[in-house]
């Protein structure tokens, strides 16, 4: 996905910041970070539909290595919904099973206000863990994502945090030096991932925290 901003805009806002701050990009999480999530609300749902234990469609849908294969992008959206129809001997349609698996996510909205007010001056980027149906449902329904001049998934890119590879591939579409990219996300390990491939990094727990930390790196929010 290419949402948002021309690459002439994306040049605009970098030209406008403060010569003297070191950042030039900032790069956000999704999950944790912009929006709350809980696959435990699918899980109830579809054990509602189908009957059974939500407690056992959890683990047999998230304890095993099929979820990693999808954010991955080894299995698209109705190849996944396969596996999981499979695995639970069920029969829900891909179009009832994509809402139902997809909206698991809440806005945080001091998070949100926060990349609204950063996206008039500088490029932001999207750097998530995610897969088809999740990505497929969240840029129909939370509008913040529309802002981002790219967005950088794990099931696109074929790989995901704290490896190094989706970080430089952020990095390479920049066209930046990894020391002008900050990047934010609430997991401490994925936040040791940037700093290894030479990003600055920050770990999330509050859009008024996340703030703080990003003026002491010379981040001007207006």
């Amino acid at each position: 996905m290419r949402p948002g901003n021309s690459s002439t805009n994306f040049r605009d806002r970098t030209l406008a910041m403060d010569e003297h701050s070191p950042i030039k990009l900032i790069i956000s999480d999704f999950g944790g970070v912009i929006c709350t999530f809980d696959y435990r609300i699918f899980c109830e749902r579809l054990a509602r539909r189908i009957g059974g234990s939500a407690e056992e469609i959890y683990a047999l849908v998230y304890g095993s290595d099929l979820q990693a294969e999808f954010e991955c992008g080894r299995l698209t959206g109705p190849e996944y919904h396969r596996r999981v129809m499979g695995l639970l001997g069920a029969d829900v349609t891909y179009e009832e099973f994509f809402p139902m698996y997809g909206n698991i996510f809440t806005e945080i909205p001091a998070t949100c206000d926060m990349l609204r007010r950063l996206h008039g001056r500088y490029p932001l980027y999207l750097l998530s863990d995610t897969n088809e149906i999740h990505f497929g449902y969240v840029k129909q329904t939370v509008e913040v994502v529309r802002i981002f001049d790219e967005c950088i998934v794990s099931y696109e890119v074929g790989a995901m945090k704290p490896d190094p590879p989706i970080y430089r591939e952020a990095i390479r579409r920049s066209g930046l030096p990894a020391e002008a990219c900050v990047f934010i996300d609430d997991r401490p390990g994925n936040v040791e991932g940037a700093r290894r491939v030479g990003m600055h990094a920050l770990q999330f727990t509050s859009a008024e925290q996340c703030a703080a930390d990003l003026a002491r790196l010379g981040v001007v929010i207006p």
